[in-house]
Order: C-alpha cells, then sequence, then structure tokens
C-alpha cells in the first residue's frame, strides 16, 4: 500500500509540475485595516479569496529514518474555487479558543473559519472545510491583537483536510493542521506556515479509524501573495527540498560525532 501511494504522488508532482493553472485577482485588506487597532472595529464577514496557492510536503516512509523528511512535494493552486474564510465581530476573548486573551473589555479578537477551500495541481486535490468531501471537523482560527503591537493580529488556523489523489485514494489529518502568520488587514497579503512536525496521515477522516499511510511534514499557504504563480511555488519547493537535504546532511554528521 505505501510503496503504491509513494508511487501515485510522485507521478502527481510530475503533473503538477507541467500544469498551467491561472490565477484570480485579489483584493488584499478591502475589508479590515490596516491601522493601529484595525481588529477593534473590523465588522463580521465572508471573504473571498480567489488568489492563493500552496506547497506541501509528504513522507510516505511510514516508521524509516524519513518518516518526516518530505520525499514528495505538491504544487497547488487555487483555480478549482475561492478561498473562504468567515470571521465574527470584534471580540473580548475567542469563542473557539478561550482563554486567547484577557477578559479586559478591549475587543481584540476577531474568531475565523475556513467554509471552503480548493487546491489543485490538475490531478491532486486539497480540500478544507467542514462538509467539504469526506471533512468532518470544521477548520476554526482566530485573529488576536498583539499585545505590544496593536498594528498586527496573530492570525492562525487549526485546519481539517481531505487529499485526493484520484482513483478513489483520499488521506485525511485526525490531528489539526496549525498554520500561522502575523497579519495587519484582511484579506490579509501573507504566507501562513505550519510548524516542522510530522503530522500523520490516514485513509478515513474518523479518529481512530482508518490506515495510518503518510506523514504531512510540511505546509506553506500563500494568500495575495503579488506575482505569485506556479513557478514561484516550484521555487518554493526547491527551498523546501533543499532545507530538507541539509537536515539530512546534519543528522548524518550528528551520528558520526556520537558514534
Amino acid at each position: 500500500m505505501r510503496t503504491r501511494l509513494s508511487l501515485v504522488l510522485a507521478l502527481l508532482l510530475v503533473a503538477g509540475g507541467s500544469a498551467s493553472l491561472a490565477w484570480g485577482q485579489a483584493l488584499p485588506c478591502s475589508e479590515c485595516g490596516p491601522g493601529s487597532h484595525w481588529i477593534d472595529g473590523c465588522a463580521s464577514g465572508l471573504d473571498q479569496i480567489p488568489s492563493n496557492g500552496a506547497v506541501v510536503g509528504i513522507s510516505t516512509d511510514i516508521g524509516g529514518p524519513d518518516s518526516c523528511t518530505a520525499g514528495i512535494n505538491l504544487v497547488l493552486t487555487g483555480e478549482c474555487s475561492l478561498l473562504t474564510v468567515s470571521r465574527s465581530n470584534p471580540l473580548d476573548d475567542s469563542n473557539h479558543f478561550p482563554g486567547l486573551r484577557p477578559v479586559d473589555a478591549h475587543l481584540d479578537v476577531i474568531d475565523t473559519e475556513i467554509i471552503s477551500m480548493c487546491l489543485t495541481n490538475g490531478t491532486v486535490t486539497l480540500r478544507a472545510g467542514q462538509g467539504q468531501g469526506g471533512i468532518i471537523s470544521p477548520s476554526l482560527g482566530a485573529i488576536a491583537e498583539d499585545p505590544g503591537d496593536p498594528l498586527t493580529g496573530e492570525s492562525f488556523f487549526d485546519v481539517f483536510f481531505e487529499v485526493d489523489l484520484g482513483g478513489g485514494q483520499f488521506l485525511y489529518n485526525h490531528t489539526p493542521l496549525k498554520i500561522q502568520a502575523d497579519i495587519t488587514c484582511v484579506p490579509p497579503q501573507v504566507t501562513y506556515l505550519h510548524p516542522l512536525t510530522c503530522l500523520h496521515l490516514f485513509t478515513n477522516p474518523n479518529p481512530g479509524q482508518g490506515i495510518h499511510v503518510a506523514n504531512l511534514v510540511t505546509a506553506e499557504h500563500s494568500v495575495n501573495i503579488p506575482g505569485t504563480s506556479t513557478v514561484t511555488l516550484i521555487l518554493m519547493v526547491v527551498l523546501l527540498l533543499a532545507a530538507g537535504a541539509l537536515f539530512m546532511v546534519l543528522r548524518r554528521r550528528n551520528k558520526e560525532v556520537a558514534a
């Protein structure tokens, strides 16, 4: 199963690298901000963003020495739908993540949720948003004003997603993928990053069910980045591969020194 999955993902990477996909015109900062304490006056709404894309690194070496090193890197763009994010009115504290900020009458938090996201390379498709495909959990987030900088909001999402490999093969995460970025307005113009950890991927979306067949190792999701294109994302892949290679060299060197 793992060998077959590795071959499928490798073929999808080749297909994705040759795909030529158009990007829609984005309108960053058209709803709220920038400015001091911009979160305080940001009304609830629905942000629909056409210009977004991601680079996702996956390992299928489960239990092996490279289980947390990306062997497959997928370049995905938002050709298949708009990125749709809902946001609440300003809050004293988050309803999604209680304790995010002190309850002090300062309306410095906005709760968010990815309603729908679809990224593709023409062959493989990644979806997020409760009810999209087989996804059963909501992708909740928040924006909280930086206590030391009223111009900046600390934004994050806990994302549950589905990777559609085609041919009836799907991957799901049971633990949310946390992506985070500092933003100065909404919709933001930023790249959300995922801390370098191994996130188990399963063949079933229900926790405790399915087979663990892969790990998500890296994820970068760019929103409204000027000039972002498939070429730019491929360059991001090259940088990720270089970083992974350097990590492997350093790890081998440390083992040799320890021996």
